[in-house]
């Protein structure tokens, strides 16, 4: 008995196995699209509909016949509302990659999408499990993104759906205002004020923290994408309300989004309302509140600057019309002083003669005079004070006093705070719109702190003032600079390699700000400044070059002569090909301030320079150097072609012959785009014309194809050398009929 039972259970295997292999068969014979309609359709076994979702895309991607897309996307809206949880999680985990391939092949896939694919969607945004909540709304922004939903959908389908959230639990209600936030950017500000502020505004009343905190959250993206008035109105009130929040997660939330709020509020919001909050938050007990005020204290700072800006174009407007009048004042003042002047030599007055003299007060006159004086005196100190009241009412008016009392003590605050952060780099990083918006009248306010950053023990902290203190410099006066910044400036330059880059990569614009005296100063300096301590830094050798270049134009000829361009030669004998190049660029910005200022002795030392250093040296990176760099003059178009060919082009054209390729293919493609055939080439004189048509008939026949392709040549040619004797005899007439003599063809250039 037991032996026909292992016969029966062998015959069951085998009869399975065979199965297997025939199943196999016939998988491996059928398309994605047919597995996928084959295993869609099968009610008792979810396994099969499971794993035709992972056929979709493949369908899509191989299909042919419209109505074979038809059922490929019936097929995954039907798998989309599977009643199995996987089978719809794994369906609309697709339907991103689905929309995209539909969106990039398909011609009207806005309609496919929106018959098949958009109302499973929505239906499963407010899903009970996560992931299918999450596949949906994640395919709805990508929809957003690409899009795909008119603005009539939002109103009649997506919002419903959201307000379905809301009434869910606090997780649904969570996500229903982070859905909303990052759908902002892509809905009309009149539905996001019509359904989602009085969301914000109702659920930041909730009962859960974790809701309060995400309402919190939102309001700095609502309020960017709103008019000002309805931040004022709705969105303001509501975030210093939550200012007052018992949770400190909440308040860290404000805190942490007061700034895009202030950016777009008006400025009685700003100073009356968001101002109190936010020094609220710097004393709060948290420390986590605390430190997330403090590291936007400099930024909610310099949102007082344009106000201040528009109000002190106003203020000038009145301070001038009070000039005029008091101008008009003074003078009505000296023509009644004058009018009422007693003349005492009234001995021969006409007047006496015709008449008797009137009685006259002397003493009413003296005591009006008198008068009239102490009136002079009493206005001028009146002014006085006035205007001693104006300096200091004009420092408070800015910005409310406390918040700048915060930012001046903001690295001992950043100590007391007990939390390893980045507070001071995020000061130093706001130090020049703080500066901004206080005006140079007031730099003796932020003058220490200033100080305190470029002394930190934080090298990142230094690194970002360097990197500042050429805006710092343009926002204060001359003076203010070379007392307060050049010190802070000789620091830095001595400091380590990564502050140092920071000061080097603005240099000319920081040194543009000094006096032509202070800048002079530099000159000794700038050796120092273009040296660095690894020498594989060679991104500090390449900004350096290209600073030089910038400086050229700030200092004279003979300047530019002893000290920049020696610099300039030698970053031009770099390893590294990008700081020769960068080096190229402040040769000619030599070579052109040696031109405009009429530099004789300079452009001698500078052009035999040239020639010993580059045209003749053995380095042929030299030699390509020199080829480079007569074309970077070249296109500065400021020498005649007679001056050009004389200081150039006799070296130039003698690297014709040159054993490197790379000499000749760079010699080849500036002759050809530049010298030939335009005006520098006819007002050329003969000589030359000849000697150019030579260079390029031997360029022409050159045995590197890359060098005949430069010139104009036929790229795949074979080509043997031309005697000397053919080259001079037919050089003109083949460079004018633009024909070619390659060994025994004759080949015609178009």
């Amino acid at each position: 008995m037991s032996d026909i039972v292992d016969i029966l259970d062998s015959t069951t295997n085998n009869d399975s196995l065979n199965l297997n292999v025939d199943d196999d068969s016939d998988e491996s014979s059928e398309t994605p699209f047919q597995r996928l309609v084959r295993l869609h359709s099968s009610h008792s076994n979810y396994n099969e509909r499971k794993n035709a979702v992972k056929y979709i895309l493949d369908a899509l991607r191989f299909v042919n016949e419209l109505e074979s897309l038809y059922e490929i996307l019936s097929c995954t809206k039907k798998l989309a509302d599977d009643i199995v949880t996987q089978v719809q999680i794994d369906t609309l985990e697709k339907f991103v990659a689905i929309i995209e391939y539909l969106i990039g092949n398909v011609e009207n896939a806005d309609i496919l999408i929106k018959e098949y694919l958009f109302q499973s969607i929505i239906q499963t945004i407010g899903h009970s499990n996560n992931r299918i909540r999450k596949a949906s709304q994640s395919a709805l922004i990508r929809l957003f993104e690409m899009e795909q939903i008119k603005s009539d959908e939002i109103e009649q389908d997506i919002i419903p759906s959201l307000c379905q959230l809301e009434r869910a639990c606090d997780d649904f209600k969570n996500e229903s205002i982070i859905l909303m936030t990052r759908l902002t950017q892509y809905v009309s500000s009149e539905l996001i004020l019509k359904y989602f502020v009085p969301t914000i505004v109702q659920q930041s009343s909730s009962i859960a923290f974790q809701t309060r905190k995400t309402c919190a959250t939102s309001i700095g993206d609502i309020a960017t994408v709103i008019p000002s008035t309805a931040v004022d109105q709705y969105l303001v009130p509501c975030i210093s309300n939550l200012c007052s929040d018992p949770f400190w997660g909440v308040r860290k939330s404000c805190a942490e989004v007061i700034h895009p709020v202030a950016q777009v509020c008006s400025k009685e919001s700003r100073w009356n309302i968001l101002s109190p909050c936010l020094i609220q938050l710097l004393q709060d007990q948290s420390r986590w509140v605390k430190t997330a005020a403090l590291r936007v204290l400099g930024y909610f700072i310099s949102t007082f600057a344009k106000s201040n800006q528009e109000e002190s174009i106003e203020e000038d407007k009145k301070l001038n019309l009070t000039k005029i009048n008091n101008e008009q004042i003074d003078d009505l003042s000296s023509q009644i002083e004058q009018t009422v002047k007693i003349n005492s030599n009234d001995q021969f007055n006409d007047f006496n003669y015709w008449r008797e003299p009137l009685l006259t007060n002397i003493d009413f006159d003296q005591d009006f005079i008198e008068n009239s004086n102490q009136f002079a005196t009493r206005r001028k100190q009146s002014l006085l004070e006035i205007s001693k009241h104006f300096d200091r009412d004009d420092i408070n008016s800015i910005l409310p006093i406390e918040l700048l009392d915060f930012y001046t003590n903001l690295i001992e605050q950043s100590h007391s705070s007990g939390v390893e952060t980045d507070i001071v780099h995020q000061g130093a990083h706001t130090f020049p719109a703080v500066a901004f918006t206080l005006t140079n009248k007031n730099w003796h306010l932020i003058r220490d702190l200033h100080r305190k950053f470029a002394e930190d023990l934080q090298w990142k902290v230094r690194r970002t003032l360097a990197y500042s203190l050429h805006a710092l410099a343009e926002i204060l006066t001359v003076e203010q600079v070379e007392e307060d910044l050049c010190p802070i400036f000789d620091s830095f330059y001595r400091d380590v390699d990564e502050v140092k880059i920071g000061i080097l990569s603005n240099l000319a614009r920081f040194l543009k700000v000094l006096q032509l005296s202070t800048r002079r100063n530099y000159l000794d300096k700038l050796t120092y400044l273009t040296c660095v301590d690894n020498q594989r830094n060679w991104r500090f050798r390449y900004e350096s070059a290209n600073q030089l270049y910038e400086l050229t134009s700030l200092f004279s000829s003979v300047d530019v002569g002893d000290y920049i361009s020696p610099l300039a030669f030698g970053m031009a004998v770099d390893k590294v090909a990008d700081v020769r190049q960068a080096a190229i660029k402040a040769l000619s910005g030599c070579y052109l301030k040696f031109t405009s200022d009429n530099g004789q002795i300079q452009m001698e030392v500078f052009l035999d320079d040239c020639h010993r250093v580059f045209a003749s040296s053995q380095d042929w990176k030299l030699r390509q150097v020199y080829v480079n760099l007569c074309e970077s003059i070249y296109k500065l178009h400021v020498d005649t072609p007679d001056q050009y060919a004389l200081r150039f082009l006799g070296r130039l054209l003698s690297l014709k012959e040159d054993q490197v390729v790379n000499v000749r293919l760079s010699l080849g493609t500036f002759i050809y785009e530049n010298l030939v055939n335009n005006e520098f080439y006819i007002g050329l004189s003969d000589d030359w014309r000849s000697q150019i048509d030579e260079c390029l008939q031997i360029l022409l026949v050159d045995h590197d194809r890359d060098v005949r392709a430069a010139v104009g040549g036929v790229y795949q040619a074979r080509v043997t050398s031309l005697s000397s004797e053919n080259l001079n005899d037919d050089s003109d007439s083949s460079i004018q009929n633009n024909t070619i003599t390659l060994g025994d063809e004759q080949l015609n250039q178009s």
